[in-house]
């Protein structure tokens, strides 16, 4: 159990001999970030949050350290002396050292950062750890003694990872790649965005790229004497270990059909650690022997009973007679009475979810459930009578459960094409239609209130159209079959309506926009407004009198966009229910309840008092509607337009090994039946399901099942995915390390010195006199160690909204006060910095005849001011580079390639004042060069594509990332999350843009040395490209 008040676990490495301990009959699973004593006879890794030691041959592994967060990383020095590690004690990763005999804890980083060490300098006197402080990431030095860390690599885009130092050379060996960094453990992925090995000799300045094999090179080992290994895809798709050989082909040392993770090698070059199958093991580089030590971990019994405290329902059904409520809590399947008092647990598998419910009648309950990951139907006495029972069985996921007026009826959706309809007499299924369904969502139905028709959503051309089928004559209609979207069907009591939601001015998807609205569509051409003459008849008309039989239901499926009505105000989630002679609409706007009686021509909406639930849905019994929001269930009466509300919590218990097995199965199931490519990139799926299965009875954390669930999803070889997890249980920080950043830009080599103050920075202010090369000598008064890490003296656990510095210059000391801001502002200031440059560059090669403007996304924080640009400063320049390097995506390719694409088509004038071009702006009327590069990803290859396939533009750069997948994502019982990348793009070729990428018009690539020289290629060459094309249109 982990000792969360503990300071300081610290044994001496004597006291803990692998000889001590039997060897265990199984071994640990799932440690972290394993290392190597310099002899290579211990091995250091991270397990439950501290850092462990054990034998190479195995043993009883004892905690070492224990701060009381998360440490990670551990690494020891090369002379054997010293253990730097990372903790999250402060709220952020910091890395501190300790020395491995036992002694005291040092702290050498105190930035707000997330800092993580890496290795060591041949001396043992520096750390090497990577930081997000500056950039994405890259990497510092830091020396044992303190002092302020320093940057290696200068450019803002140089991001460098597992670095190491060649201690016969004195060279750096790194990887520069993103995939190094965000998806060490992605499969098989090749790109110009591939990770490489190179050096960099600081002694020299040289830099060379050692590999260049066009899959992943990463993870770069070296031993004392100078040889290299790595990790390499090269062999077989999986990463394995091999040595490099300058000037010739690698040395394949490994041959493992699944993946190494995090090697690491020992300074005598004799063992070599990593993970394989989430287990220890070793490798001897000399003789190829390969050994798994069987380890265990003292003081490791991980409780796994949870109990979590009111919990909501996820999911509330009412029974017809309403004397009864049925509710999914966390998965469990329960039913109480109607005001929530007493609950009972009904009998379902501990590691299966239950999503919805219906009653089909006041006994009887159908839901659906997971049944090791698809969501089937089942059905179980509500009281107690029957056990359960799957009545329905599918390699798919089942959704939108909506029962018949009648009860004898439940039609669901099962998978992405069919739409089922359960008889409840013969619990059988069938299927009635056919159409499109994305199977992560759920979608509206609804029973005509006769029970002869069936409405229900599907998709068409990327929109929700709605569908109408007719159990009468079998026959299935698209009413709206529109390119706009509709949806949300209701069918009014007396069936002479369908009431919907629609927005036919546009399209949705993928942006979504323009105006949704509630409407009403007759279904045939009704005159129903009354006549006064019928009115006043009626009020003499003897009660019972008139004619009552009921008109059998038609529908006109034509001209339906004719008769469409729009309601007097907006409303989403419509609902109709029948209350006696009367009928009602319901729904919502702007998070408040509304009712309109729908069989009162005159009848005015009114507001349902007494709901403060704003996202919920309807569900009623025979007698009154209900609403059912956050777990709430309120109760409506609609002739006093108020609502009674009943709020269920519940305790509930639950094994997490249950549970993660669960997430595990459905989250795999969510793939299987929504993963853009059928063909899973290649993968056998389902082996893979099994293969990380088998593994699923090591998971004892959750950062063992976001672990394991990752890996799995990396499998797919795939962009847009991630699995993101957390509970109560996990050691979280209370405080966070905050850093009081001014936009001073320290010198990199006497860090208590101003080297710039960035344009945007608070300190860059007329009244503030700091100038480059002021010496900062006292912070809030108190006088500095020039010898200290600066960064200290400007930590704090509560955020700084000032800070008085002091300064020196020409022997004189002086006080600034200066407003603070984040670290994440100056790196976005850093940004605007390289920004900055590239459109100097620009303005002086092209004599200000050229705008440059650069988008960092694809998002409307990039988009309006890419506009703004173009209506100031391009709208008066000659020609246009636009500059999507770096650019990280979102959803705004249409509205950037239709503005590229405006062009003068007249001219307007105000009396005999100069014409004027319409519209204004016209960019496809002037030279346009565009600059792409392995980092363009996402909507920027969108982009990037369209502006190549309309001709809008001349491409230079690399070929982009190969990152684009149209995106999603699904929430679990516990709250955890996968992204769900379900839409493919491909060019009109039928290209697979995700396995393709966009390749330029001219092919020109920016080296690591021109990054950290400030040198650019890509856009020397796009001012080449425009000057050339502005001296053709003379």
């Amino acid at each position: 159990m982990k000792k969360i008040n503990l300071l300081l676990s610290l044994l001496p490495l004597a006291a803990i001999s692998a000889s001590a301990s039997p060897v265990p009959a199984e071994t640990l699973h799932f440690p972290y970030y394993p290392s190597l004593s310099p002899d290579g006879k211990d091995i250091y890794f991270s397990y439950d949050g501290d850092i462990f030691r054990v034998g190479a041959d195995g043993g009883t592994a004892m905690r070492l350290v224990s701060l009381g967060g998360n440490e990670n990383y551990p690494v020891v020095s090369p002379d054997g002396r010293l253990l730097a590690f990372s903790s999250d004690i402060n709220g952020n990763n910091d890395v501190f050292i300790v020395p491995v005999g036992g002694g005291e804890v040092t702290r050498l980083t105190w930035h707000e950062a997330n800092d993580y060490p890496v290795g060591w300098s041949a001396d043992s006197k520096t750390v090497y750890f990577e930081s997000n402080r500056s950039n994405g990431r890259t990497a510092y030095s830091v020396g044992v003694d303190g002092g302020t860390p320093k940057k290696l690599f200068e450019g803002y885009f140089n991001t460098i990872s597992n670095i190491v130092e060649n201690p016969a050379t004195g060279e750096l060996y790194f990887n520069e790649s993103g995939e190094s960094v965000n998806y060490p453990t992605r499969k098989r992925y090749v790109g110009d965005h591939n990770a490489d090995i190179a050096s960099w000799n600081p002694a020299t300045s040289e830099y060379r790229l050692l590999t260049s094999w066009e899959g992943k090179d990463t993870w770069p080992m070296v031993d004392r004497s100078g040889n290299l290994y790595y990790v390499t895809d090269q062999f077989n798709q999986e990463a394995n270990i091999a040595k490099y050989v300058p000037g010739g082909e690698p040395k394949q040392l490994t041959k493992f059909r699944q993946s190494v993770q995090y090697p690491s090698i020992s300074d005598d070059g004799s063992r070599i650690v990593f993970l394989l199958d989430y287990k220890i093991t070793c490798l001897d580089p000399a003789t190829g022997k390969v050994i798994e030590p069987k380890i265990t971990v003292a003081d490791n019994d991980t409780e796994m009973r949870r109990s979590f405290k009111d919990q909501k329902p996820a999911f509330v059904a009412v029974s017809p007679d309403g004397k009864k409520l049925a509710m999914s809590v966390r998965g469990l399947l329960y039913v109480s009475d109607a005001e929530g008092k007493y609950l009972k647990l009904l009998p379902t598998p501990a590691d299966e979810r239950v999503d919805e419910i219906v009653w089909a009648d006041n006994r009887t309950l159908y839901y659906s459930r997971t049944d090791k990951g698809y969501v089937n139907l089942f059905k179980i006495g509500a009281d107690g009578s029957s056990a359960e029972k799957q009545v329905y069985r599918a390699e798919a996921n089942i959704q939108s459960l909506t029962r018949s007026h009648k009860g004898d009826k439940i039609a669901f959706i099962s998978g992405s094409r069919e739409v089922m309809v359960l008889d409840v007499a013969k619990d059988k299924a069938r299927k009635i239609a056919d159409s499109q369904f994305w199977s992560f969502r759920s979608y509206r139905m609804n029973f005509s209130f006769d029970d002869s028709y069936l409405a229900f959503e599907g998709m068409n051309l990327f929109e929700g159209d709605i569908f109408i089928y007719s159990f009468k004559d079998k026959s299935l209609h698209n009413l709206t079959n529109s390119a706009s979207s509709e949806g949300a069907p209701v069918f009014s009591p007396d069936g002479k309506n369908l009431y919907l939601t629609a927005n036919i001015y546009g399209s949705s998807f993928p942006r979504g926009g323009m105006r949704g609205q509630l409407y009403r569509l007759p279904l045939q051409r009704y005159d129903q407004e009354p006549f006064a003459s019928d009115v006043y008849d009626e009020l003499f008309a003897e009660e019972g009198a008139g004619d009552s039989t009921a008109s059998e239901m038609t529908i006109d499926y034509k001209e339906v966009f004719r008769r469409l009505e729009e309601m007097p105000e907006n409303g989403y989630s419509p609902y109709a229910f029948r209350d006696g002679e009367d009928s009602w609409l319901l729904y919502t706007l702007s998070g408040a309840v509304k009712a309109l009686k729908i069989s009162d021509p005159e009848a005015e909406p009114a507001e349902i008092k007494g709901i403060t639930g704003r996202w919920g849905y309807f569900t009623c019994s025979d007698e009154a509607p209900y609403y059912i929001s956050g777990g709430d269930i309120y109760k409506i009466n609609l002739n006093r337009s108020n609502a009674d509300k009943v709020s269920i919590s519940q305790d509930v218990e639950k094994d997490l090994d249950d549970e993660f097995r669960q997430i595990f199965y459905e989250g795999w199931a969510v793939l299987d039946q929504n993963f853009y490519d059928v063909n899973f990139h290649g993968t056998d799926w389902k082996a893979k399901r099994d293969y990380y299965a088998s593994l699923l009875p090591y998971v004892r954390s959750r950062e063992h099942l976001r672990t394991l669930f990752n890996d799995m999803l990396g499998e797919l070889n795939s962009s847009h995915l991630r699995f993101t997890s957390s509970g109560a249980e996990e050691n979280t920080p209370k405080i966070r390390t905050t850093s009081a950043e001014t936009g001073i830009i320290w010198s990199n080599e006497d860090p208590y010195v101003i080297d710039r103050i960035l344009t945007d920075a608070p300190a860059n202010s007329v009244d503030i006199d700091i100038r480059p090369g002021d010496r900062l000598v006292a912070v809030g008064g108190v006088k500095v160690d020039a010898s200290a890490n600066r960064e200290s003296y400007l930590a704090s656990a509560v955020p700084q909204e000032e800070v008085l510095m002091t300064f020196e210059r020409g022997g004189k000391d002086f006080d600034v006060k200066l407003h603070t801001v984040s670290y994440g502002e100056v790196k976005n200031m850093l940004y605007t910095e390289w920004e900055d440059q590239r459109r100097a560059m620009v303005d002086e090669q092209t004599d200000g005849r050229v705008a440059y403007i650069h988008l960092r996304d694809m998002t409307d924080g990039s988009l309006y001011p890419f506009l703004m640009q173009m209506h100031t400063d391009a709208v008066n320049r000659d020609a246009l580079i636009l500059d999507l390097r770096y650019n990280n995506g979102g959803n705004v390719h249409h509205e950037v390639l239709d503005f590229l694409r405006q062009q003068e088509h007249f001219r307007w004038s105000y009396r005999d004042f100069e014409p004027n071009s319409h519209p204004n702006v016209t960019p496809a009327d002037k030279p346009i060069v565009v600059l792409v590069n392995e980092r363009s990803l996402s909507d920027a290859e969108v982009t990037s594509n369209g502006i190549k396939t309309l001709g809008i533009a001349k491409i230079v750069g690399t070929e982009t990332y190969r990152w684009i997948i149209f995106t999603s994502g699904v929430s679990f019982v516990d709250g955890s999350y996968s992204r769900l990348p379900a839409w493919g793009c491909y060019s009109l070729k039928g290209e697979d843009l995700e396995a393709t990428g966009v390749a330029p018009d001219i092919y020109v690539r920016n080296t690591f040395t021109d990054r950290m020289y400030g040198r650019d290629p890509q856009l020397d060459t796009a001012i080449e490209e425009i000057l050339k094309e502005l001296a053709a249109d003379k």
